[in-house]
């Protein structure tokens, strides 16, 4: 049986374009488990858009939104 904590990080596989609650986006990079006894958190790792390779933000997925992937923002042109 799976736990809504469990549904939630499946919504947000690795490659995702999220949004944080400060409203940057970016890139789910991994998921994390627990790291002790006392924590019993998943936590999904992000990796935010315009910033360096180190720019990196541990969230738990219910803060998360998901956000359509980057080339259906880009905008598009229309050949006459």
């Amino acid at each position: 049986m799976k736990r809504a904590r469990d549904a939630e990080i499946d919504q947000l596989p690795p490659g995702a374009r999220v949004r944080t609650p400060s409203g940057r986006t970016g890139t789910v990079i991994k998921h994390r488990g627990a790291e002790s006894k006392l924590d019993h958190f998943l936590r999904v790792t992000v990796q935010m858009d315009g910033g360096s390779r180190h720019d990196l933000v541990t969230l738990q997925p219910h803060l998360l939104t998901k956000c359509p992937p980057e080339s259906e923002l880009a905008p598009r042109i229309e050949a006459p």
